[in-house]
């Protein structure tokens, strides 16, 4: 076993350790595993920015259309009607504005604003 000049370790045949070998892979495997956290996170925030886009839209549509008529009846009529008008995934969409319809209906007929029920509905 002789040390080159960049102090690693080799065999007679010039390749490096079993020793360094396992070094590097468990390195890269430790590297491997911090980005695919750090993605999961990216993707876990841009999904967060999307369905609190996707809700705010969804219930601007509802605030405008809605009018004067803030029924129970109504109001889930356009929480329909805006899932299928949005390019999203409609069953994402409802999921996300009828995760609480009683509270949204409340909301609604109290005069809220998409940004301030999609808080509470924890879309944003």
């Amino acid at each position: 076993v002789s040390t080159q000049s960049t102090g690693v370790q080799t065999t007679k045949n010039h390749h490096p350790s079993p020793y360094t070998m396992k070094a590097t892979i468990i390195a890269i495997l430790v590297i491997a595993s911090f980005l695919a956290f750090s993605f999961g996170e990216i993707k876990a925030n841009v999904d967060g920015i999307i369905e609190c886009d996707v809700c705010k839209v969804a219930l601007t549509y509802v605030e405008t259309h809605i009018g004067e008529n803030r029924t129970e009846a109504n109001i889930e009529n356009f929480l329909d009607k805006a899932c299928t008008l949005i390019r999203y995934d409609y069953t994402k969409c409802i999921a996300i504005i009828k995760a609480d319809v009683p509270l949204v209906i409340k909301a609604l007929q109290e005069y809220q604003t998409p940004t301030a029920i999609c808080t509470e509905l924890k879309a944003c």
